[in-house]
C-alpha cells in the first residue's frame, strides 16, 4: 500500500506503471525486483530497496524528487532510540548516555507569547534530578529564557530564534523531562539539533548512521555534506533550496515536507523578497529567513497555499530533492516528542 504523495488540490487517478527491474547492489541482491511507481505532480512514490539504474532513471536523470517508502533501516533506529514509554513517546536508549557530553549545534524558536512556558518547570527539574550529571544546563536553559524574553519585549515583538552550541543530554534529558509530563504545555518544545554533521559525531554515532548506496554510487560519489536533526515536536525549516542534491531520510517519528519546482519556488521566493523590499540572495537556509517577517511570509507561501505538493516520511522513508527543488520541512505528532532525521547533501 503506497502512502499518497499529493498535490493539495484535486487531482485525477494517479498515472501507475509496473517497472521490472535487476538489482544491483550486491550478488545476494541479484534478480528480478517490480516496483510499483506512482507519478503525481512530478513527484514520484516508490516502495521497497531501488537499484541504482532505477533511481537514475526515475530521479536521478530527469532531476525529479522521488520518495522511497521503507527504503532503510539505519543501526541507530534501535541502537539510539527507545519506543513505548510514558505516553507512548520515544526516548533515547541507555547506550546514548556514553555520548551525552557530545557538543552539538542547537535551534530553538519561539513565537510571541508561547515556546517557553515549560522552560522553568524543565529548569527545575534538571536541579533536582541525577538523571544527568552536568551541572550547567540549568545555566543553558537560562540564556534561553533570557533572550526569548527580550525578543518578546522588542518593539516588533518577533518571533525568535536562537543558535547555540550545548551536549547532546540537552535534548537527551529534555526528552526525558518530556516522558513524564501529562499536560503538553508542561513539555519543552521547539528544541532542534539542527544541521550538525554527522563526521563530526563520535566514530561509534557516526557508523550507526552509515551513508546510503543511492549517494555513494548514484552520481559522482561526492558528499558535500550531512547533517543529523533530533527535535522536540514541534520543529520547522522554512522554504528554501540546496545547492546540491538531498537525500532526507527519517528515523523516528514523522515530518511533512512540502515541495515546489525550481520556477515556482523562484517566483515565490522572488514576491517575497519584493514584498519585503530585501535585496540579494538567501535562499539557502539561513538565520534570516528563520525569524520575524520573512518566516512569516515563507510560511504562508507554502503552507497555506494549496497548490504546494505535500510528501509524508514516516520512520525507514527517504525523500530524494533534487537541487534547485524548493522545500520546507515541518515535523508531525504530539507536542514534545522526539522526532530524528539525518540527511545527505550530494553530486
Amino acid at each position: 500500500m503506497f502512502s499518497r504523495l499529493r498535490p493539495l488540490t484535486s487531482y485525477s487517478h494517479p498515472l501507475r506503471r509496473l517497472i521490472c527491474s535487476t538489482r544491483l547492489q550486491s550478488a545476494s541482491s541479484i534478480g528480478p525486483s517490480f516496483h510499483k511507481i506512482s507519478d503525481e505532480a512530478n513527484i514520484k512514490t516508490i516502495a521497497g530497496r531501488v537499484d541504482l539504474d532505477l533511481f537514475r532513471e526515475v530521479a536521478w536523470v530527469p532531476q525529479s524528487p522521488l520518495l522511497h517508502q521503507r527504503l532503510h533501516n539505519f543501526p541507530a533506529v534501535q541502537k539510539w532510540f527507545l519506543s513505548g514509554g510514558a505516553n507512548g513517546h520515544i526516548s533515547f536508549t541507555d547506550y546514548m548516555k556514553a555520548y551525552e557530553d557530545t557538543v552539538l549545534s542547537y535551534e530553538f524558536t519561539t513565537s510571541p507569547g508561547s515556546g517557553t512556558q515549560a522552560l522553568p518547570i524543565f529548569q527545575a527539574w534538571l536541579r533536582e534530578s541525577r538523571a544527568y550529571g552536568q551541572s550547567y544546563l540549568p545555566t543553558i536553559i537560562d540564556a534561553i529564557i533570557q533572550s526569548s524574553n527580550e525578543a518578546q519585549e522588542s518593539p516588533n515583538n518577533a518571533s525568535n530564534f536562537q543558535q547555540f552550541s550545548a551536549p547532546l543530554s540537552l535534548i537527551m534529558s529534555a526528552c526525558q523531562f518530556n516522558n513524564t509530563q501529562a499536560h503538553p504545555s508542561q513539555r519543552v518544545t521547539h528544541l532542534y539539533v539542527a544541521q550538525s554533521d554527522i563526521n563530526h559525531l563520535p566514530e561509534p554515532l557516526s557508523q550507526d548512521v552509515p551513508v546510503p548506496d543511492l549517494v555513494r554510487h548514484a552520481g559522482k560519489g561526492d558528499i558535500y555534506s550531512s547533517s543529523i536533526w533530533l527535535g522536540l515536536q514541534p520543529t520547522y525549516t522554512p522554504l528554501h533550496r540546496d545547492p546540491n542534491p538531498n537525500l532526507f531520510c527519517q528515523l523516528v517519528g514523522r515530518k511533512k515536507i512540502r515541495l515546489m519546482k525550481p520556477s515556482q519556488g523562484d517566483d515565490t521566493y522572488a514576491r517575497i523578497r519584493r514584498e519585503l523590499k530585501s535585496h540579494g540572495n538567501s535562499r539557502f537556509r539561513g538565520t534570516e529567513m528563520m525569524g520575524g517577517r520573512e518566516r512569516e511570509l515563507l510560511h504562508c507561501a507554502v503552507w497555506e497555499n494549496e497548490a504546494v505538493s505535500e510528501v509524508f516520511l514516516n520512520p525507514g522513508d527517504a525523500l530524494f530533492i533534487p537541487t534547485g527543488w524548493w522545500h520546507s520541512v515541518a515535523s508531525s505528532g504530539d507536542n514534545g516528542a522526539l522526532n530524528a532525521s539525518v540527511n545527505w547533501w550530494f553530486r
